[in-house]
């Protein structure tokens, strides 16, 4: 290589007027090779990356340190905004008003798409009611039974007995492998989480393939749903937490299958202060379903039980009177009970808030003591004193009574809220009573004597 050098004499290098040297000069008439790169493409490269590398590190470096102060400054630091793409938003039109609508399987107790709870204690008939839902229904759509309450063949069986149309019942027992102090199934081999969604798709499969046109599955039964329910480490029944995990997973399997999904639990004893408390385990049961139900037994008649809405998100609350009726003999004894499965008949529904806790409360109520001969006596209500008045007419005249015939008898006039439980009464003792209520002049009620 030749080797370049100064356009200037050694040691004399260019100076300024002033007598000092000329840097510049010296610059612009520098070797020529001084400004020349001779690093290869994938050095250039390498330190390319390098050097954004440690600009980046600076940069979070100096975001870290403005933080840190922040934060012991006392000022909040907004967490990372999500991009607006990731935002599904509607906005509200006219045409809306004419789509959507309140849908329901059987009015009022399982509107569509739903999850519905329906709790109570033993021998309250809740099964016995959800299936006779059931059977009422399945001239259109289908049902899975899911239960650890059960065996499968009484579910069947019943489901035949109260009507139910063949071929539109779908039924898993699960084994129970977990209860509780107080004997109440808390675990099993089925789960929620893990086998639900699975058997619906196949319960669906079945439906679709059993009628022309097919008879859709549209009600899912879970009896109960805290035994059918794998619950987690942490998790439990009594955990608001969980439940509400639970209850928010069905709800979402109820949109996406387009099925109601009836849950059914147990009640606590004693006396509580709100009303849906007396649902076992955590409050989330009754208040997360957008529909759920107290039942309990109508102490005033024998096969006799009532059931009250504790939460709804749909109506204002109500109370209907039911009592069963046996259709199967599973046992037969000759001294005592026979061992039955139940259709339900559905009774009277009282609508709003105070009446409906009025007729709960007036069906729940223990009797009271009273000032009889040989101790305590139940105390006659006045719908048990008007009932003997007009019994008692009907078949002494063998015609028609009317209202006013037992205002008349009775010797005051009765509010409209007695005689509906009066009809009430009536029509869930008609095969003891056997007066029927017809219809007359202007709309009137009529009672007689039934043939």
């Amino acid at each position: 290589m030749v080797e370049q050098t100064p356009p200037w004499e050694p040691g004399c290098p260019p100076q300024t007027p002033d007598g000092k040297t000329d840097w510049d000069a010296i610059g612009v008439h520098s070797n020529s090779n001084a400004n020349v790169d001779f690093r290869t493409f994938e050095q250039k490269r390498e330190d390319s990356e390098r050097l954004a590398k440690i600009m980046e590190d600076t940069r979070r470096a100096e975001e870290a340190k403005l933080e840190a102060a922040k934060l012991k400054a006392g000022v909040a630091i907004p967490p990372p905004m999500a991009p607006m793409d990731a935002i599904t938003m509607e906005v509200a039109m006219s045409s809306d008003t004419a789509t959507v609508s309140l849908q329901y399987l059987v009015d009022p107790f399982l509107p569509s798409r739903c999850v519905v709870g329906f709790f109570g204690r033993g021998s309250t008939a809740k099964s016995s009611l959800v299936a006779t839902l059931g059977a009422q229904v399945s001239g259109e759509a289908s049902t899975l039974w899911i239960s650890v309450e059960e065996p499968n063949d009484w579910i069947r069986v019943r489901h035949m007995k109260i009507g139910g149309d063949e071929g539109t019942l779908f039924v898993v027992t699960a084994v129970a492998n977990k209860s509780d102090t107080q004997g109440r199934v808390t675990g099993s081999n089925f789960d929620v989480y893990e086998h639900l969604e699975t058997a619906i798709q196949k319960a669906k499969r079945g439906a679709d393939t059993m009628y022309i046109p097919p008879r859709p599955l549209k009600l899912v039964v879970l009896d109960t749903a805290v035994g059918l329910t794998g619950w987690r480490k942490g998790e439990s029944p009594n955990d608001d937490a969980s439940v509400k995990k639970l209850l928010a997973y069905l709800q979402a399997l109820a949109e996406r299958y387009d099925v109601t999904i009836a849950i059914i639990g147990h009640s606590n004893k004693g006396k509580h202060e709100y009303f849906a408390d007396t649902v076992a385990g955590a409050s989330a049961w009754t208040n997360s379903p957008r529909l759920s139900f107290v039942h309990a037994r109508d102490i005033r008649e024998e096969h006799a039980n009532v059931m009250r809405v504790a939460k709804t998100n749909l109506t204002t609350r109500f109370t209907t009177l039911y009592s069963t009726e046996p259709v199967h003999t599973l046992h037969q004894r000759k001294e005592g009970a026979d061992s039955v499965l139940v259709r339900v008949n559905i009774g009277l529904t009282f609508w709003g808030e105070d009446e409906s806790m009025e007729v709960f409360e007036d069906a729940t109520r223990k009797p009271q003591e009273g000032d009889g001969e040989g101790g305590a006596s139940k105390k006659e209500s006045l719908v048990e004193k008007v009932m003997g008045v007009l019994v008692e007419a009907v078949y002494r005249t063998g015609q028609p009574v009317t209202r006013e015939q037992v205002h008349n008898l009775f010797g005051r006039e009765i509010s409209r809220r007695e005689w509906a439980k009066v009809d009430d009464r009536l029509k869930l003792m008609q095969f003891q009573y056997r007066v029927v209520i017809e219809t007359g002049a202007q709309n009137k009620a009529l009672y007689v004597k039934q043939n």
